[in-house]
């Protein structure tokens, strides 16, 4: 009942799932939630990720956000249905700004807030900034800034790091491959064993998971509407690793200080504390120098560039220092 004694609306619940025609290919979109009336929460993945599949690892998130989920150009449903798609940086982000229009008509939303994860950053700063009319805030994790700057600290700071433990097999791999760039994968997938290594607080909230949702993670169940039916699933790490070559590239030579520094949408950067593969410091320069509505660096204690996946402390995080800015 309401303060007033009425009886209270009843909550629209939302589990949708379905292919929409995005740059002229079948891309697949999910849509769930506790409520419909609460904020829409597009949750951007780096580029061949799927996080769709996930949708039992966050469904705690559903009772405060309605999710919208995409399996991306080149990964997931999106891969199995369409096949290989042109892959760019800016096509991605045109794709995203599709996603979040067919997901706001659908909801009947005017705006969503976007959560880039990773690669994912990249794309949603770019949504961020040339569809405000989409985005209610942005918030970045595992934010990628400049690339370059990025990898060298972080290089830096995981060989300082296995110095001060005595690792001394990391120390060696990692002054074997020196400090980037790498013109080879090989060498950078060396160094990333240290540099994007889980923190113990990641690997404890993994391990905290119960028998279901785990289960239910590596294998849907009989019914799931957020996995599309008779459609044989895509190797996950075999696509994020095939788009990943594809925008190897340009994901090296982005740099956010050469977008135009003016955001029309607040900015909320959820970094982990122990994020050696995006350095929160260039993260936090990052937020000085643009002109928002508002515009900072929070941190997930004990996270690092996967802080997204302390699913509980990051829900926290959104709730607390997000959910404000919404009104």
């Amino acid at each position: 009942m309401s303060a007033s004694g009425e009886a209270a609306p009843p909550r629209a619940s939302i589990d949708d799932g379905f292919f929409a025609q995005v740059r002229g290919a079948a891309q697949w979109i999910t849509l769930r939630g506790a409520d419909r009336a609460n904020p829409p929460l597009l949750i951007l993945p780096g580029p061949g990720a799927a996080f769709t599949r996930m949708a039992p690892f966050f469904a705690p998130w559903e009772a405060h956000y309605t999710l919208a989920q995409w399996d991306q150009p080149g990964g997931g449903a999106t891969f199995a249905r369409s096949g290989e798609l042109p892959l760019s940086l800016d096509r991605l982000a045109d794709d995203a700004a599709t996603v979040a229009e067919i997901a706001l008509a659908r909801l009947g939303a005017d705006k969503l807030v976007v959560l880039g994860v990773s690669g994912g950053s990249i794309v949603g700063l770019k949504l961020a900034q040339s569809r405000p009319d989409l985005v209610a805030a942005y918030v970045g994790t595992g934010q990628i800034v400049c690339w370059a700057r990025q990898a060298a600290l972080g290089y830096r700071m995981a060989l300082i790091a296995a110095k001060a433990r005595g690792h001394a097999a990391a120390v060696a791999e990692l002054e074997g491959v020196g400090p980037p760039p790498y013109p080879e994968l090989e060498r950078e997938l060396v160094a990333g064993r240290y540099v994007n290594a889980q923190t113990p607080a990641e690997a404890a909230a993994f391990a905290a998971l119960s028998p279901d949702v785990a289960a239910a993670v590596a294998a849907p169940p009989p019914g799931a509407r957020y996995v599309p039916d008779g459609l044989p699933p895509a190797d996950p790490s075999a696509r994020a690793l095939a788009a990943y070559l594809a925008l190897r590239a340009e994901i090296a030579a982005f740099d956010a200080w050469r977008l135009e520094p003016r955001f029309e949408v607040p900015l909320v950067f959820l970094q982990g504390s122990d994020d050696l593969y995006t350095p929160t410091a260039e993260v936090r320069a990052y937020a000085a120098h643009v002109s928002a509505p508002t515009a900072r660096v929070e941190i997930i204690d004990g996270g690092g560039h996967s802080a997204v996946f302390m699913r509980e402390a990051f829900l926290l995080a959104l709730n607390r220092h997000v959910r404000p800015l919404l009104g």
